[in-house]
């Protein structure tokens, strides 16, 4: 998109506006991604505009003139847009005394909490690039979760680790003698209480007594103690030298740092995705560019984000959908980020009640958690602006039960959603006003372009006289896209159509002749589990079947109504055809759990069925493949065994393995 300028653009954007209003007389071509339908919906004059040559932090600074707006909400405690430039700039002297230099790259393991936005606007502004990994351990075996770390520490060429100091015990501690040998000598640590005083430990207390009820809370802050003293334990005994980010913010204050020419095409950030090719994370390279892009476009798309405007920040940094539409739009908007460190979606609506956000971005599965949700019962909620969703599609039937309870609840708008993806920034796609359809994505956002292609041979497909639809793999062009290369390795391929570079995103989809686009499947049959997290069924399949005892394996979605979302279920055929007792049974899939995940450093314990059902067969189609519709449509049958993965988004715990009608839970 970027080879034209902005009156090219212009002269482009209004004629294709002119043939689709009938202003001007031409054939057009049939293909969505070059008659671009959706522009009727936009302002052609909003759509034209060059992407501003800046790092992310000037670009912010730009589009904040009121300093006293408030930009960030942690506990009660209200920093201004003017403080957190002041801390930004604290931050790009604590990482220049750490020795940081431009393009060096920083590994970020950090939950959402104030000091994470000012180390990633403080490592952009002396250009160096953050990278963001999920600080939640992968396994209930530590040293299994640093393994992975040290992988991404190596393969990525970290040179700067700054982390949660929870996180240094899980993720760095055991592999300090690692890290030394790849060169790294320092860890700094960042306590949650560091943007504390009295007043927000107490709020702390009282939003987790209100929340969660005051014997957990006693109980999580007994727990607290003894992790505090295990950390104070692990420094001393550290292999690395240590850092405490506050002291090292008061060691810099004389400390002066660089800010490097602006270069088209710098690497800002490197995010992550959950849901991958193979079980290790895949990296995403994003660009000034990228983030700056997006954020531009969000403008010109009809969001209702206004200056001043509350949001609710719960999606992490170390996604895409977080970083970017969050945190870097929001402070593009000039919003109140509410940063949520920990969340479980149980909570959502006493949070809605306590911090009375204009702007909420989740996933379906919270907003159908809701619907159930005694605190709300004659709650108003008109309070909000905008509620949106995106990560996983929506029932229609699901969606009208919300827009009802919200509107019943003074709602006035109806729940707006979209597409996307990491390697686009998240989303691409943006449904509201006339374009917000029961089951559907919406259309383009205003500066993306999409097209569909034949899932097979990848050839574009046009629009017909027969139907007002096309089907087929959905295809995005934006300036908002990865490069998809990092370090000369390909990561995400990039091909040309029509004189623009789209990428692929294994979404089937249909789109109609207004550009309104409707989500069908996946081409991978992956799916999104209730808190996000994306499920490759042909990777746990692999690991499940390289254990000895499996002969097949299939992984299908059921729908957990206490979570009100989809979890994987595994329907297994084992090379020994006995019969067994329950026992016998819970011990097999105790064997795989321990065997092909726990013990295993090349998966995630998030990829754990929570049911596995041994069976004689798998059902097969008429072409002998196998059925996997008939194994959705089955349900449950109630001889599963079933996996208690105790999970927040910030922790794993025990794992229990048991079948209901046994009563004997055996705890891992």
């Amino acid at each position: 998109m970027g080879r034209l300028s902005v009156n090219e653009r212009k002269l482009r954007n209004m004629y294709l506006r002119g043939l689709l209003t009938g202003e001007i007389q031409g054939p057009p071509t049939g293909y969505p991604c070059v008659d671009k339908p959706w522009l009727v919906y936009y302002d052609v004059e909003k759509c034209n505009y060059d992407i501003p040559k800046m790092n992310v932090f000037e670009y912010i600074k730009s589009m904040n003139n009121n300093k006293n707006n408030v930009a960030i909400t942690y506990y009660g405690k209200e920093i201004t847009y003017g403080d957190l430039f002041k801390n930004v700039d604290i931050a790009s002297k604590s990482l220049t005394k750490l020795g940081v230099k431009n393009n060096d790259r920083i590994m970020f393991l950090m939950p959402n909490i104030p000091e994470t936005a000012y180390l990633f606007y403080g490592a952009a502004q002396i250009g160096a690039v953050s990278d963001y990994v999920d600080p939640r351990p992968d396994s209930v075996d530590f040293n299994v979760s640093a393994k992975k770390i040290l992988s991404l520490v190596e393969s990525e060429k970290i040179k700067h680790l700054v982390v949660l100091d929870q996180c240094y015990l899980a993720m760095i501690k055991p592999i300090e003698k690692e890290l030394k040998e790849l060169g790294i000598e320092e860890v700094t640590l960042v306590s949650p209480t560091d943007s504390m005083g009295m007043k927000e430990k107490i709020n702390y207390l009282s939003e987790g007594v209100s929340f969660d009820g005051i014997k957990f809370t006693k109980s999580k802050m007994k727990n607290s103690k003894v992790i505090s003293k295990k950390i104070d334990e692990a420094i001393s005994t550290s292999l690395l030298k240590v850092n405490m980010y506050s002291d090292l913010v008061k060691e810099s204050k004389d400390v002066q740092f660089t800010v490097p020419d602006y270069i088209p095409g710098k690497l800002c950030s490197i995010v992550h995705t959950s849901g991958t090719s193979s079980p290790k994370p895949k990296a995403i390279p994003l660009t000034h560019e990228n983030f700056n892009a997006y954020a531009e476009q969000t403008f010109s798309s009809n969001m209702p984000m206004k200056e001043g405007d509350k949001a609710l920040h719960i999606l992490p940094y170390f996604a895409a959908f977080g970083i970017v539409d969050v945190v870097h739009a929001g402070f593009s908007h000039s919003n109140n980020l509410v940063q949520i460190p920990e969340f479980s979606p149980n909570n959502l609506g006493k949070m809605l009640l306590r911090y009375k956000p204009q702007i909420v971005i989740g996933t379906p599965t919270w907003y159908l958690g809701l619907l159930e949700d005694k605190s709300l019962k004659d709650k108003d909620l008109s309070f909000i602006s905008m509620m949106t969703y995106g990560g996983d599609s929506m029932e229609v039937s699901d969606e009208d039960k919300i827009n009802s309870f919200l509107n019943n609840h003074g709602y006035k708008g109806k729940l707006t959603k979209g597409h996307g993806m990491s390697e686009t920034c998240g989303c691409s796609s943006y449904a509201t006003n006339d374009y917000n359809l029961p089951g559907t994505l919406g259309i383009p956002m205003s500066n993306t372009i999409y097209g569909i292609v034949n899932p097979d041979t990848k050839e574009p497909i046009r629009f017909t006289s027969d139907k007002d639809y096309v089907e087929g793999e959905l295809i995005i062009s934006s300036n908002s896209a990865t490069s998809g290369v990092l370090d000369g390795n390909e990561i995400v391929k990039h091909v040309e159509y029509f004189g623009e570079d789209f990428i692929f995103t294994r979404d089937i989809a249909r789109m109609y002749k207004n550009g309104v686009m409707q989500f069908l499947t996946r081409s991978d049959r992956s799916f999104t589990r209730f808190d996000g997290f994306k499920v490759k069924p042909y990777e746990i399949e692999n690991v499940i079947k390289s254990n000895p005892k499996v002969k097949y394996c299939v992984i299908s979605p059921y729908y957990e109504e206490s979570r009100f979302g989809n979890m994987p279920i595994a329907h297994i055929v084992l090379n020994d055809e006995a019969d067994l007792d329950d026992n016998e049974q819970v011990e097999i899939v105790r064997d795989i759990i321990n065997n092909q995940f726990v013990s295993n450093p090349s998966v995630s314990t998030r990829q754990i069925p929570s049911k596995f059902l041994i069976r004689k067969d798998i059902p097969l189609t008429k072409n002998g493949k196998v059925n996997y519709n008939e194994l959705v449509a089955e349900g449950l049958s109630g001889d599963e065994i079933c996996v208690d993965l105790e999970e927040t988004n910030i922790s794993i715990g025990d794992i229990k393995i048991y079948k209901p009608n046994n009563t004997k839970k055996l705890k891992k």
